[in-house]
């Protein structure tokens, strides 16, 4: 009797845990701004780039060609967290520059 007791308790708390791990797959679901991506990938200077949310907090990217000094870098990495900022009001947002595959620029703006 004890060990099929202990054996419906190990089932129920499997099952009830197991919405858990849905509920976290879908705030890890990043999701993309399509027009702030847009924009940042016209911006001169920038070779690819992204926007979106992800685990609530607004997030960019910019991959910076080698043309492209520390000092221009770290304004349009601030131009996009302010940017940020006013689209997804009430989260952490971070914005990050990379060139020549190194980061020379990360910007967080708390809540």
């Amino acid at each position: 009797m004890l060990l099929l007791a202990v054996g419906c308790t190990t089932n129920e708390e499997n099952k009830a845990s197991e919405p858990k791990k849905e509920e976290t797959t879908t705030t890890n679901e990043l999701k993309q701004n399509k027009e702030l991506t847009k924009k940042v990938k016209e911006e001169d200077g920038v070779l690819d780039g992204q926007v979106y949310t992800q685990n609530g907090m607004a997030l960019g990217t910019l991959v910076l060609d080698k043309k492209v000094s520390d000092a221009d870098a770290k304004k349009l990495a601030q131009k996009y967290a302010k940017e940020l900022k006013e689209e997804y009001k009430g989260m952490k947002v971070n914005v990050q520059a990379v060139r020549d595959g190194k980061n020379v620029a990360n910007i967080t703006v708390d809540e």
